[in-house]
């Protein structure tokens, strides 16, 4: 929710779309969300899932939206494994966000070299 209340007073609008893993997971969480104009709202339930519950989830933009997450935590996941964001070598706010900002450099710029080749 918070995350979201942060993207609506930077851009103005609600997102399009939410997706979040099962930590996430409760009807408040998914009416509050829809309530501040939340297209699609993509959150796995814990537990047993009851026959519309299921039907919900396995709707083909439900499945997308969990597979771009699941995406995104694996770049994060790469960017601490291969380019050292998992520790800053540097101290401070500023310190931590060069140390991000020339990790995620040398990603783009190994990348980029992998597509040129």
């Amino acid at each position: 929710i918070p995350a979201v209340e942060q993207h609506i007073k930077r851009f103005g609008a609600p997102p399009k779309a939410v997706a979040a893993d099962r930590g996430f997971s409760s009807k408040e969480n998914e009416k509050e969300l829809e309530n501040m104009g939340v297209g699609r709202v993509s959150i796995p339930v814990k537990g047993k899932k009851s026959k519309n519950r299921a039907q919900h989830e396995g709707q083909l933009w439900f499945k997308h939206l969990q597979r771009f997450r699941a995406g995104g935590e694996a770049r994060i996941s790469l960017l601490k494994r291969k380019y050292g964001l998992n520790l800053s070598r540097y101290r401070g706010l500023v310190g931590s966000r060069t140390w991000v900002g020339l990790g995620i450099w040398a990603y783009n710029l190994t990348r980029a070299a992998q597509l040129l080749r």
